[in-house]
């Protein structure tokens, strides 16, 4: 969780200094600090440059997260799990969300800004209160058109631009033109112009956007017909539809049915028609962004474009207008249900990190369109459909969590007819799946056989086996469904469901190390990453008992590929078995320290941990090991030292691990950081930069490190530190 995620600063921020600073003492002792103000007024644009200004004072971050994304019917699951999302949280709990957000914010000491909370005030208040309530590190800065009404809450009022106004306009209007220089006529028709927008910076910017083709004077002259009807940014708004062309006005309502950004293809996809051709998106999303209508980010070669909420709620009004709303919410659903499919196909092939990418992208998307679904008589099937989608695809162990794919499956199972169709069937094989996955012991749906449909009688078999083999301990049944579903499953044309198969099958079958070269053969033959990271830690654990160095190698490879994904789940069982290998190996105190940073990462998804089948005593015999090996002080001291350090620390993405450097119990976490850079070659005042300390106190670590090793020169020490990697 620590380091934080905030949107990048794409313009440069103008005024508001008393306002930030206001802000900045209120949040040095109040916990909740709500930012209100009309639209327009720069509530978010303020709250953004709060947060990057303060994101170094909070040692585990500062996040952002918008709930603009959000229906205003949305219910407190969906609200729990985008703010969870938000914060970098990986829910792979089966307990409640809120428990398992309010453990993830517990002992932290975090800044979060919720956007745009004034739709869903009467759901986010109370989730904001148990948080603020669960931890004293948390600071909560709220943007909404109203004040959330809960007790402690300090209200900031943005009032509109005074003279600050001019600077804004003039600012853009260089922005625009470089090398524009306003003259004193132009700064006295700004001022009136400021004026007229009544100092909404919104209003401003999109009156900035009209200048590079028209000059000041001409602009105030136009707006002055439209003063006389509206005022302010309603004027502004108004204008700048005017000025549109009428493939930007429809472009521009029906982008309103986006939530978070989008790319150039989402628009084409669910915007084109008859009245837009396909070829006329382009150009209308270029004006678009040229007005300030919408704004534009560039993200690994590829465009994002993103529009402000209070632009968006009057695209929505127009949208009724010009065009039937519901039938281009059925066409943006319809997209991303193709989307969800199409990644669920390219599993187990080269493209599915990017898949993986596409799908975090678009989420917030993909989980407004199964909303509507699940809001929409009669399309809840939908919404089954991309939820599954999602699993077979595993987005949901890497983008969200496993813990709330299984609810979205739950509930949109118990919202259509209890029919036994394949896709009721493949929703409960993957619910009964979830459950073993996590230990839930909640009841699911009975699994449907026998549908005739290839892929979810396969699927139906594939979690019977699963079943069978961690639950009731069934030999014959697990090896019996999972041979018929691969053979299912091939003959479909579905690999990576029948590698799964396979996968599982390896550890009843003989030979398993060959068994587990295999699998790691296969994802490389199949240029598929993510799968890769899996049959590397299933090859690994089929090493342990035979060759343990061996299964070190392949773990700690898994380990890294898995880090890269950011896929917290396989991290959680790599890290797991890294520590059994390590212990396995002989390397005790290493062993106890990956125990501990386990044991942290296990607790970070809301999970103790959980061994299924044949696994479940790899857990309790490592420990029981190390405790013996160790001592139960030394040992309880390396959990300790693992559960501090963190996974990411213990084992860096990048590079060799650095393995214990002394038993736990005599070095510090800080000393033997300190050592290893000394082992690096690097020299005290090297040190001090990299770890961020003084020349001294890092001569004062060197000189501890000296003594509790009994060595007198940084050659021992770094000659101890090579002799414990090995």
């Amino acid at each position: 969780m620590a380091g934080g995620s905030l949107p990048t600063e794409i313009s440069s921020f103008v005024g508001r200094r008393d306002d930030l600073a206001a802000m900045r003492r209120l949040l040095s002792s109040a916990h909740l600090v709500t930012v209100t103000g009309v639209g327009g007024v720069g509530k978010t644009r303020v709250s953004l440059r709060l947060a990057h200004e303060l994101r170094r004072s909070f040692k585990d971050g500062a996040w952002w997260v918008d709930l603009a994304t959000l229906h205003r019917d949305a219910d407190a699951r969906l609200v729990i799990g985008t703010i969870a999302k938000g914060l970098g949280v990986h829910d792979h709990s089966t307990r409640t969300g809120i428990d398992f957000l309010l453990d993830h914010v517990r002992d932290r000491r975090v800044l979060l800004v919720l956007d745009n909370c004034e739709h869903l005030v009467d759901v986010a208040g109370p989730i904001v209160r148990a948080m603020l309530a669960a931890a004293a590190g948390l600071r909560v800065v709220a943007t909404s058109r109203q004040p959330l009404g809960l007790a402690g809450e300090h209200v900031v009022e943005l009032r509109p631009l005074g003279g600050e106004a001019v600077t804004l306009l003039i600012d853009r209007a260089r922005a625009a033109m470089p090398g524009f220089e306003p003259t004193a006529g132009d700064r006295d028709t700004a001022m009136r112009l400021c004026q007229r927008l009544e100092g909404l910076p919104l209003a401003i910017e999109l009156a900035a956007a009209q200048l590079r083709s028209i000059g000041l004077t001409t602009l105030l002259e136009r707006l002055d017909d439209r003063f006389r009807l509206l005022t302010g940014l309603a004027a502004a708004l108004d204008w700048s539809h005017q000025l549109c062309t009428g493939h930007q006005r429809l472009l521009w309502a029906r982008l309103s049915v986006f939530a978070g950004d989008l790319d150039l293809a989402a628009a084409e996809q669910v915007c084109a028609d008859e009245q837009l051709p396909l070829g006329e998106v382009l150009p209308a999303l270029a004006g678009l962004a040229e007005r300030s209508l919408l704004t534009s980010e560039h993200r690994d070669g590829r465009v994002r474009y993103r529009m402000l909420e209070t632009i968006r709620e009057y695209g929505l009004r127009r949208l009724a207008e010009l065009d039937d709303p519901e039938a281009i919410r059925r066409r943006h659903r319809d997209y991303f249900q193709r989307l969800a499919r199409d990644a669920a196909t390219h599993w187990f092939s080269p493209d599915e990190l990017r898949w993986l990418e596409r799908i975090r992208a678009e989420l917030p998307n993909t989980l407004a369109s199964m909303d509507w679904s699940l809001r929409t008589p009669g399309q809840s099937a939908a919404a089954l459909d991309m939820a599954v989608s999602l699993l077979r695809s595993h987005a949901w162990y890497v983008v969200g969590g496993l813990a709330e794919g299984m609810r979205w499956v739950r509930v949109a199972m118990a919202a259509g007819e209890p029919q036994p169709t394949p896709l009721r069937a493949m929703g409960a094989a993957w619910l009964t799946m979830i459950a073993v996955f996590l230990g839930d012991r909640a009841p699911v749906p009975e699994l449907i056989h026998d549908t005739g449909d290839d892929l979810a009688d396969a699927t139906t078999l594939l979690a019977r086996g699963i079943r069978a083999w961690v639950v009731d301990v069934d030999r014959a049944t697990m090896v019996a469904d999972l041979t018929r579903a691969r053979a299912l499953f091939e003959r479909v044309g579905s690999r990576g469901e029948a590698f799964s198969a396979d996968a599982w099958l390896a550890f009843d079958l003989s030979s398993p190390e060959a068994i587990g070269a295999e699998l790691v053969a296969r994802a490389e033959r199949a240029g598929a990453e993510h799968t890769l990271a899996s049959a590397l830690w299933a090859a690994g654990s089929l090493h342990l008992a035979t060759d343990p160095e061996r299964a070190i190698t392949m773990v700690e490879d898994a380990v890294r590929r898995f880090q890269q994904i950011d896929d917290m789940w396989g991290l959680g069982w790599t890290v797991e078995t890294l520590a059994w290998a390590y212990t396995a190996a002989g390397h005790h105190s290493r062993g106890a320290v990956l125990m501990g940073a386990s044991g942290r990462l296990w607790a970070e998804m809301g999970l103790r941990f959980y061994s299924p089948g044949p696994l479940t005593l790899g857990h309790e015999q490592a420990m029981a090991t190390l405790r013996t090996a160790l001592g139960e002080r030394a040992f309880e001291a390396a959990l300790a030292e693992g559960a501090e350090l963190g996974f990411r620390r213990v084992v860096p993405a990048k590079g060799l691990p650095m393995r214990s450097v002394t038993p736990a119990s005599e070095l510090t976490a800080r000393e033997r950081e300190v050592a290893e850079l000394v082992a690096a070659g690097l020299t005290n005042p090297q040190i001090a930069a990299k770890l961020f300390l003084g020349t001294r106190t890092v001569q004062t670590h060197l000189r501890s490190i000296m003594n509790k090793l009994g060595v007198n020169n940084r050659t021992q020490v770094a000659a101890h530190v090579t002799r414990s990697e090995r």
